[in-house]
């Protein structure tokens, strides 16, 4: 029977040809877009799973509340790890892990290669199963000369011999960090990143007893937050009941003469499984409430709306080509044929097909996935697993059912008497089922327009608000070198060239401002939490910030480390009136010289801050540069040339201000362009789906098109009758999704603190598409019937 099937089969895809391609392309397409995802969701979920202690490995966290709701932090005290080993029946490993957040230049032979790394404890390799390829896991970081480079590390510094373990490498002292661990380290392993799911890259670990032997001993308190710390428990731990004693433990440590301290009040402890970390890690006042796994839903839906589009488009069509095959069925039926026989040939036809058009998205994914890590911005590392490949099976299968049980069932329950006499009705039911199921597809599609719209022109926002600073044309690069401690010289110099108009230096990223604290009291008020900058002369005048009071730090004036230049945000937030030479307790006793205009210096997710520059020289570490327009080539080159005679043999790595802030919303940017390409495949098969009901539409009225062009009607007339019904459809559907679109988009538009206006012409723009559209292939469907002789409409096989 099966070989039957597949021959009837096999000879329908070649009498129908047209059908079978059209059926093939949106089948296809359809799959090839929902396995793109299925990859790129499968590589986001096993990220860092594949740990052999993955149940049992966790992140410690902390939060605190001080009256301001409750914050979360990665970081804890370096005293946490050994405490925990010692006091904690219940803790396998403690692994304390810092991050190093300026490169150094890691040194072998005649080659000086630009690194990032991190910092571990001992038992690293004990607790987590990188792939250590040379070295001994329980030893690898325990010496505190040790130094593990990863596999790319290792090739890259390799010259005339392979850098293995045994080797030395030096760190040189050109660069924040590499002034504090300057000096040479033993290779003690080689770890291999490249073929495992990993969130946590680097180019080199060091060992965090190096790290403490560098850490002043006032900093090893229990309100410190230096380091991240993760343990591994001993099997058959109960988690909440060890969150409960943590917590306990960590209260007594840190503080140990509060007996009465509110259990709702200060810091508590608690963890986090760590492969939960990459998909989770955003708290909403101690809560957590998401993080990239918003993203994995997102997209995951969007692969299921793509295959069930796919599917209705096939359903569509496959009821539309039946009506060629009435007679078909009717003499099987006539000659004994089951009902359960003739729906198993058509599930078998569709199975089939949907196995035919799986070959064929296979092979687009295995080709096009490369292209998806690009555009994620992350490798998607695909392990062909027992997992993954039962995943893509049963999505086939799935496939060929969904989009064959429908066709199957209509057809096999058609009488044979009726089918044969020609006098075969279509029940209300029937036609309200592929109209919902065309309202369906073009509400996915409509809803889809109307949010990709939304998600560009709100990057477009982000793009030209105006943020109260000047980032065209102003260039930003750290120092290193000979600039560490002669920067002043550096910038003499480079204000002298032609095309600087203006030179500065900050610590860190000069529109992220990363530290945070201050603590301003106010009565009966929490504190007043700032965020702020450590800068050098001429900054803002370099931003292009404006001064709204006061002055800016200036040579002519002694002591301008005890001054502070607050925003206008910070004033209003302090309540206090006419702040510009009054001295406040802001980290310290603090004189207010100056009010800036408020200036976004965080994404356009966030409010707007209070916040302040202070004045400290000592530790700016990064030269911002503003360039006269139109030469900028010139500049450039002259300012590469400076900073190579102070220091020779580096490069000249730099950034752009306006590509530093494009980077703040790289996630919204990627995002947008992948649900831009998989929404253009959503209406592409939709488009199919009409054209499949605008051909059931045209079959079933050949003869009422016959008889009205016999009786005189126009085309356009006949063209007219034919599009009424279908375009009532597509305006059902845009009822139905304007008000879905609104909601998901106001949902997403809700994460930014500044954001774009919903406005109907984002509606209207949407509805046209989608109508103009709908349209558009219905008429061609149309015309075509309207066109045809009323003799081969009329005439009877």
């Amino acid at each position: 029977m099966f070989k039957h099937n597949l021959l009837i089969t096999l000879r329908n895809f070649k009498r129908y040809k047209s059908s079978f391609l059209i059926n093939l392309v949106g089948l296809s397409v359809g799959l090839l877009s929902a396995l793109l995802i299925y990859f790129w969701v499968y590589s986001e979920v096993t990220v860092d799973a594949f740990h052999e202690k993955d149940e049992q490995l966790f992140q410690v966290m902390r939060n605190s509340n001080y009256g301001q709701g409750i914050r979360v932090y990665n970081n804890n005290s370096d005293l946490l790890p050994d405490a925990l080993r010692a006091e904690m029946a219940e803790v396998e490993y403690a692994v304390p892990f810092v991050e190093v957040w300026s490169d150094v230049y890691l040194s072998y032979g005649d080659k000086n290669i630009k690194a990032s790394g991190r910092l571990a404890g001992k038992d690293f390799f004990n607790a987590f199963s990188y792939d250590l390829i040379q070295g001994d896991r329980a030893s690898a970081l325990s010496g505190i000369n040790s130094i593990v480079l990863s596999k790319k590390m290792a090739e890259t510094l390799s010259v005339n011999q392979e850098v293995g373990v045994g080797k030395v490498v030096s760190i040189l002292g050109e660069t924040q960090y590499g002034t504090r661990y300057e000096g040479d380290y033993l290779v003690t392993g080689i770890v291999d990143l490249s073929q495992q799911n990993v969130s946590e890259k680097f180019d080199y670990l060091l060992t965090t007893e190096l790290f403490l032997s560098k850490r002043s001993p006032g900093n090893n308190k229990w309100n410190s937050n230096s380091s991240r710390v993760y343990i591994t428990l001993k099997e058959g731990t109960d988690l909440d009941q060890f969150n409960e004693k943590l917590n306990v433990f960590f209260r007594n440590k840190r503080y140990p003469e509060d007996d009465d301290l509110d259990p709702e009040w200060g810091e508590n402890m608690f963890l986090q499984q760590y492969s939960t970390r990459y998909l989770y890690d955003r708290y909403e006042n101690g809560v957590l409430a998401g993080g990239r796994i918003d993203y994995i839903i997102l997209f995951a839906a969007v692969g299921v709306m793509v295959l069930l589009v796919a599917c209705i488009n096939f359903m569509n069509l496959s009821t539309a080509q039946a009506f060629r095959r009435l007679k078909e069925v009717g003499v099987k039926k006539v000659v004994g044929a089951s009902r359960r026989s003739l729906a198993f040939q058509y599930i078998t036809e569709s199975v089939c097909l949907a196995g035919l058009a799986s070959v064929i998205a296979v092979i687009g994914a295995m080709a096009l996935y490369p292209k998806l890590s690009m555009i994620s911005g992350r490798d998607i590392i695909i392990n062909w697993d027992a997992e993954l490949i039962v995943g893509i099976i049963a999505i086939v299968i799935a496939t060929g059912l969904i989009s064959g049980s429908y066709p199957a069932f209509f057809i096999s329950r058609m009488k044979p008497i009726l089918i044969l006499k020609g006098k075969l009705k279509t029940s209300i039911s029937e036609v309200l089922v592929r109209k919902g199921l065309v309202v369906f597809q073009f509400c996915v599609s409509l809803v889809l327009i109307i949010t990709v719209i939304v998600v560009n022109k709100q990057i477009d926002y982000t793009q030209s608000k105006n943020l109260g600073y000047d980032r065209d044309n102003v260039l930003s690069f750290r120092s290193e070198g000979k600039m560490l401690g002669n920067y002043e010289a550096f910038l003499n110099e480079a204000k002298a060239l032609r095309g600087v108009v203006s030179a500065g230096m900050v610590q860190g990223n000069p529109i992220y401002f990363t530290n945070s604290g201050g603590g301003f009291p106010r009565e009966d008020q929490p504190m007043v939490q700032f965020t702020f900058a450590r800068v050098g002369y001429d900054f803002l005048e370099t931003m292009g910030i404006e001064l709204l009071e006061g002055r800016s730090f200036s040579r002519e004036f002694a002591n301008e480390e005890t001054k502070i230049i607050l925003n206008e945000t910070s004033v209003k937030a302090m309540g206090v009136e006419n702040p510009v030479g009054k001295v406040y307790d802001i980290r310290g006793k603090k004189q207010v010289i100056g009010i800036m205009k408020d200036f976004h210096l965080q994404s356009l997710h966030n409010e707007i801050k209070p916040s302040f520059l202070v004045f400290r020289p000592e530790d700016v570490n990064r030269a911002v540069i503003k360039i006269q327009s139109g030469t900028e080539r010139e500049t450039i080159t002259e300012l590469e040339e400076l900073y190579r005679s102070f220091n020779p043999g580096l490069p000249f790595d730099y950034e752009f201000l306006d590509q530093n802030y494009e980077a703040l919303y790289l996630a919204e940017e990627r995002t947008a362009r992948l649900y831009r390409y998989f929404a253009i495949v959503v209406v592409f098969i939709s488009c199919l789906g009409l054209l499949g009901l605008a051909a059931f539409t045209v079959q079933m009225r050949l003869k009422e098109i016959g008889i009205r062009k016999v009786l005189g009607s126009s085309v356009w007339r006949i063209v007219g009758l034919l599009t009424k019904d279908l375009t009532r459809t597509v305006i059902i559907s845009l009822i139905i999704s304007i008000p879905v679109g609104y909601y998901l988009s106001q949902g997403w538009l809700d994460g930014f603190a500044y954001r774009m206006d919903l406005n109907f012409g984002i509606f209207a723009v949407s509805g046209l598409v989608v109508v103009l559209l709908a349209w558009g292939i219905v008429a061609i469907q149309a015309m075509r019937a309207a066109n045809v002789n009323p003799v081969e409409c009329l005439q009877d096989e």
